[in-house]
């Protein structure tokens, strides 16, 4: 009997869509992520892959969970740059990297990732005008180069609905145009029905909003991990690593 082909990354997305936003909808509905962990290890699940994650101030307050959500999702390594204020060319002094430069400081320190989440946006939405919105995000995944499945995560801004409607349309238009290479999480509908996730400046969240954000990335990205990756097998304390830089 000859094997059955692997999805393609289109079918996967369309798996992921709906599969781990129900696995997530189901957390929420049962409140499990008031307690330690967002959701179960399983010490049998082999871990495979590597991810990286390129995000701004929201990344910066999923650090106390990513690690953990990264690895319980399956991946066996992950790292993480993110810094308040970055932007896709943007940065404050005490950055060390815009978004463009921390993939390059991942790659020197790490090495290349199978797959690249990029949690940026927030800050470029009120820097550039829509027409100029699309040749920045073409710039990122340009960056990044082809070979890699990409996960772009939208942005919520209810008090400023217009900024937040011209950036998110245009990561659909850049996703449509490379259509196997980029992928777009709408987290943007996900926080929409769960007020109580926010901060009062409704553009950060809370720490439980912070958890639930760290869990959703996590099992979003691993659905775009491609085939043909070597597994390993990890035990409970040897979970995968993460790099913050």
């Amino acid at each position: 009997m000859q094997p059955t082909p692997s999805p393609s990354l289109s079918t996967r997305r369309q798996v992921l869509s709906s599969g781990f936003t129900a696995a997530l909808a189901s957390c929420v509905a049962l409140g499990v992520l008031g307690g330690g962990r967002a959701f179960a290890s399983d010490p049998t699940v082999a871990a495979s892959g590597r991810v990286s994650l390129v995000g701004d101030s929201l990344t910066m307050g999923t650090l106390p969970f990513q690690e953990d959500a990264f690895a319980n999702a399956g991946w066996a390594r992950s790292t993480i740059d993110a810094h308040g204020s970055r932007g896709v060319r943007t940065k404050v002094r005490s950055d060390h990297h815009t978004g463009l430069t921390a993939v390059d400081g991942i790659r020197r320190a790490v090495g290349d990732s199978e797959v690249w989440v990029i949690a940026l946006g927030s800050n470029d939405a009120g820097i550039y005008s829509k027409d100029k919105q699309p040749d920045l995000i073409r710039m990122m995944m340009d960056k990044i180069g082809t070979g890699h499945a990409v996960m772009w995560v939208n942005i919520y801004l209810p008090r400023t609905p217009p900024r937040q409607q011209f950036w998110n349309s245009a990561l659909d238009l850049v996703a449509a145009e490379r259509s196997d290479e980029m992928f777009v999480y709408d987290w943007a509908s996900m926080a929409e029905q769960e007020d109580r996730w926010l901060a009062h400046d409704k553009v950060h969240y809370s720490r439980i909003g912070y958890k639930y954000r760290s869990t959703a990335i996590a099992l979003a990205s691993r659905g775009l991990l491609p085939t043909g990756i070597d597994a390993r097998r990890v035990g409970p304390r040897r979970m995968g690593t993460s790099t913050r830089s």
